[in-house]
């Protein structure tokens, strides 16, 4: 860091190293906020993916149910029918000004399922369930999404706290420190100049 040492760049470098624990200590609080969310996330993750396992363990089950109720040719041609028309959409959402995917989906039924008293309630059992595991599958994506988006911002967050505090702060304390020994010096040496002008009036 090459600087003048006056009062002027005195005052400088103390606005400027303010102005530089300001940045770390807020760079600190968007880091602790986006290391509470992201373990947030994590907890989420693993208790939608326990969801999910369950959900699409209950669906092959009917599935298995379907087949042994209809047969293979009756159930290729059953599962075949289109029953739901989906419209997805991923947009993004802002969450402390960082952007984060959001999707969001509808679901509309183009084909009513067969009743109660049908010959084929399991293969509509087991469709309705794999039309919920997918809802699940779209909810944990998103959820994982967020946190990878997150975890990336935060690794970003910490090379930043990093330089500052590590760097820019001590190269900041170093200069002030030099700047403020330099004019003590030099207040030092014109005392010495003003004193021995006053001893050689009085000779």
């Amino acid at each position: 860091m090459i600087y003048a040492k006056n009062k002027t760049v005195l005052l400088e470098l103390q606005k400027d190293l303010s102005l530089v624990n300001n940045g770390a200590s807020i760079l600190e609080e968007k880091r602790n906020i986006l290391l509470k969310e992201i373990i947030s996330l994590l907890n989420k993750v693993e208790e939608e993916r326990l969801t999910l396992n369950e959900t699409i363990q209950d669906s092959y089950t009917l599935l298995i149910k379907a087949f042994m109720e209809s047969g293979k040719i009756q159930l290729k041609k059953e599962a075949s029918l289109p029953i739901f028309d989906c419209r997805l959409r991923v947009y993004e959402k802002s969450f402390i000004g960082i952007l984060t995917p959001q999707i969001s989906y509808k679901l509309q039924q183009v084909r009513f399922p067969l009743d109660i008293s049908s010959e084929t309630l399991f293969l509509e059992l087991a469709r309705k369930s794999f039309i919920d595991s997918t809802s699940k599958i779209l909810a944990l994506g998103e959820i994982e999404l967020k946190a990878w988006r997150l975890t990336d911002e935060l690794k970003k967050t910490v090379v930043r706290v990093n330089a500052l505090q590590k760097y820019y702060v001590p190269e900041y304390e170093k200069a002030i420190k030099e700047t403020t020994s330099s004019l003590e010096e030099i207040e030092r040496e014109f005392l010495i100049i003003i004193k021995k002008l006053k001893q050689s009036e009085n000779f």
